[in-house]
This record gives C-alpha cells, sequence and structure tokens, in this order.
C-alpha cells in the first residue's frame, strides 16, 4: 500500500472509530480542494450565463458596423379633396400615387467606430467571463477550507477525547484506592465534557461550512468526504514579478476595455461633427396621365453644435476620464491586496516552521512529562489536564497557520491568473 492510499485509508478509520459522521458520495473518492474547484467551474450557470453575453456581444459588433436597413416609402401626392375634381385619383393631372426606396448613408469612419466599439464590448465580455472563472475558482477554494478547517479540528478533539476518556477512568479507579482526589475525579468529567462540547461544535460549523460550499458545487457534491490534506503548492513568483503581471489581470482588463470603450465614444463624438447623407428614389404612377419617377438626397446639417456636438463631445471626454481614472484605481486596490497575500504568506511559511521546530514538539515532551510524572505519585492530575488542554490548543493553533497560509496561497492564485 502506498503512503497516499495508507494516509487515505487511517484518515476514514479515524473518523469511523471516531463516530464522526462521514460524507462520501457513491465513489468513495475523497474530494479534494482542486477537484472542488473543477466542479464549480463546469456546473456553474454564471459562466454559461456569461459566455452566452459574449457571443451576443459578438453579434452586435457584427451589426454595429453595417449599413442602416433601407426605407419603403409611400403614399399619394397632391390629392383634390375638393371642387369638381375632389376624391379622384385620375382627373387631377398632378396626383400620383408613389412609391419608393430610401437609404441612410452614415459616414464609413462612423461605422467603423460603430463595429470597434462593438467588439471592445464583446472583449470585455470575454475578460469578465475570465475573470469571473478565476473569482469562482477562488471563492470555492476558500469555501472548502472552511470545511477542511473543523473537519481536521474535530480529529484533533477526537483524539483529546479518547484520552480524556482513558484519563478518566484511570482517575476512578485511582479514587477508589485513595490515590486521587475527588476534585481531581471531577476535572476530569469538566475536561471531558468541554471537549464533547468542542467537538459538537466543531461539527456544527462543518455543517454550516458545507452549506455554503454547496452554492458552488451543488448539495451533494458538498457532502462528499474531503481529502485530509492540503495541496502541495509551489512557491509563489516573487513579488515583482507578480505586480508586473497583475496589469494583465482579466479583473483588470475589463477595466482596460471599458476605457476603450469610452474612446471610442469620444471618436464617434467627434464624427458627429461631420455630416451624413441619405438618398431615395421613388415612383410616381398617374393612372391617366405620364408617370413620374423621383430621385431625393439629404445631407445633415450641423450648424447649431454647440448645444449639440459639443456638449455631447464633453461628456464623453469626461466618460472616458472616468474610465481611466477607475482602471488606475481599480489596480491600486488589487496592489494591495496582493502585496497583503503574498507578504501574509510568507510570513506564515516561517511561523509554521517555527511553530513545528519549537512548540508542537516542546508540547508534546510537557504532556509525557506530566503523565509521566503522575503515574509514579509524583505529580497531579490537574497538571496533566493543563498539558493536554495547552498541547490541544496549540495543534488548533497550528492548524489555524495551516488554514491561514492556504487562503492567501488561493489568493496569490487568484491574482497570478492561474486557472484550471
Amino acid at each position: 500500500m502506498t503512503d497516499l492510499n495508507l494516509r487515505r485509508f487511517l484518515f476514514a478509520s479515524l473518523f469511523w472509530l471516531a463516530g464522526t459522521p462521514t460524507y462520501a458520495d457513491e465513489s468513495g473518492v475523497p474530494l479534494a480542494l482542486a477537484d472542488a474547484q473543477l466542479l464549480a467551474v463546469e456546473q456553474q450557470p454564471m459562466l454559461e450565463a456569461q459566455a452566452a453575453a459574449v457571443k451576443a456581444a459578438r453579434d452586435e459588433a457584427v451589426a454595429s458596423a453595417q449599413l442602416p436597413d433601407p426605407k419603403l416609402t409611400g403614399g399619394v401626392t397632391d390629392w383634390p379633396i375638393d371642387g369638381p375634381d375632389r376624391y379622384s385619383l385620375r382627373r387631377d393631372n398632378f396626383t400620383m400615387v408613389n412609391v419608393g426606396i430610401e437609404q441612410d448613408f452614415p459616414r464609413i469612419e462612423k461605422r467603423r467606430l460603430r463595429g470597434m466599439r462593438g467588439e471592445h464590448a464583446a472583449e470585455l465580455a470575454e475578460q469578465a467571463l475570465a475573470a469571473s472563472r478565476l473569482a469562482i475558482e477562488r471563492d470555492v477554494a476558500l469555501a472548502w477550507l472552511e470545511v477542511w478547517r473543523p473537519e481536521r479540528a474535530l480529529e484533533l478533539t477526537h483524539a483529546s477525547l479518547h484520552e480524556a476518556e482513558l484519563q478518566l477512568k484511570a482517575t476512578e479507579i485511582a479514587y477508589t484506592s485513595s490515590r486521587a482526589t475527588q476534585a481531581e475525579v471531577l476535572a476530569a468529567r469538566v475536561t471531558l465534557g468541554l471537549l464533547r462540547d468542542e467537538a459538537a461544535s466543531l461539527e456544527d460549523e462543518g455543517q454550516i461550512a458545507r452549506s455554503k460550499l454547496s452554492r458552488w458545487i451543488g448539495a451533494d457534491a458538498a457532502q462528499r468526504l474531503l481529502y485530509p490534506d492540503l495541496p502541495q503548492w509551489t512557491r509563489p513568483a516573487p513579488l515583482q514579478e507578480m505586480l508586473v503581471r497583475l496589469r494583465n489581470h482579466p479583473h483588470l482588463n475589463t477595466e482596460a476595455k471599458r476605457v476603450a470603450i469610452a474612446q471610442d465614444e469620444v471618436a464617434l463624438a467627434r464624427q458627429a461633427y461631420k455630416p451624413d447623407w441619405s438618398a431615395g428614389i421613388s415612383y410616381g404612377y398617374r393612372p391617366d396621365f405620364s408617370d413620374y419617377v423621383s430621385l431625393n438626397f439629404s445631407v445633415d446639417l450641423p450648424v447649431f453644435t454647440g448645444q449639440r456636438q459639443d456638449r455631447s463631445l464633453s461628456g464623453k471626454l469626461a466618460e472616458q476620464s472616468q474610465a481611466e481614472q477607475s482602471r488606475e484605481d481599480m489596480f491600486r486596490q488589487e496592489e494591495a491586496e496582493l502585496r497583503v497575500n503574498w507578504l501574509g504568506w510568507q510570513r506564515l511559511q516561517e511561523r509554521i516552521r517555527q511553530f513545528d521546530a519549537d512548540i508542537l514538539s516542546q508540547s508534546q515532551q510537557r504532556v509525557d512529562a506530566t503523565l509521566a510524572a503522575w503515574q509514579a505519585g509524583q505529580g497531579t492530575l490537574t497538571a496533566v489536564l493543563d498539558a493536554r488542554r495547552i498541547a490541544l490548543d496549540n495543534r488548533m493553533k497550528r492548524l489555524q497557520l495551516a488554514t491561514d497560509a492556504a487562503r492567501y496561497r488561493v489568493a496569490l492564485q487568484y491574482f497570478a491568473g492561474e486557472s484550471l
């Protein structure tokens, strides 16, 4: 049996022997953090909705660059409504029935800019989709950790519970032989009761965390047994390298695309000073007289620009400035969060190393020493219980440090743009 399989077997056995409720699907394969991320991405309605938005934006971009639809016109011209020829289409030689087609011809540059604006809108939707994918992977990983921590803490508590039960039995036996006092028996019982209450609290915390995890992977998958170990992450890239890569993060790219769209709007506002034109042709039918063909042309006259084009351009320039400043503000915010998580992860690595080397080993040595002294009649039960309580507290602190470090590493994975 490999070391990995052995750990899985021991982990499952510990839960069964301790009476902890297990959460397994039909396959019985533990749910690792990466598995939860994959499930969340593959079965996420939010991503499907945004993928549809990308397609819609792409199609709209193509449509925006086209000429407007032609217009079909028709009517009756010079139709008399009084006199001897009233309501007649035949007797007055000016009366005609006409039908025609009109076509607007916006400037080629305007159509090109509208298409470019649509392309930038589609690119914005694509970047928003990529950013949402990264955010979902981050959030489901954090939700997985919220389940993992209380369940690992429950393992530690159950191990202490087992020791406390044995300690209580030994104390009761010692009490019957006058080697222990009633106060020591009561202290052992209180310790056991507190550990049972802590176990119940951790079970409740784990259930609540699983309910939150179900938001990302569904209720059934959220009840699976979790893989006991954290991922073996590589060290993150140096801070300066990550800051450079941050500029191309999809979340920031959405702001960059908003700037591009604002620039397109400014260019279109400048084009509004240049006139568009339209043309039309119509056929006039006169029942008892000659027919006519008419050609019509019209041109926009942007003469009074002070309250229209000038105001529109000024507004679009202000929107462009807003988009640029929002992008810079977003970068500062993301940069600050990246620094916090990078430095936090580095700091916790050293704290964990020192915790393992100094605190945990000495805590266990203290437990062994006080227990040996009590069994030899040279120590007190209170010292044993205190040593065990402190040892459990230290293991809980070590677990919290590992969880905090994992949260930092998940955040760094998000900022690095590292997707599955």
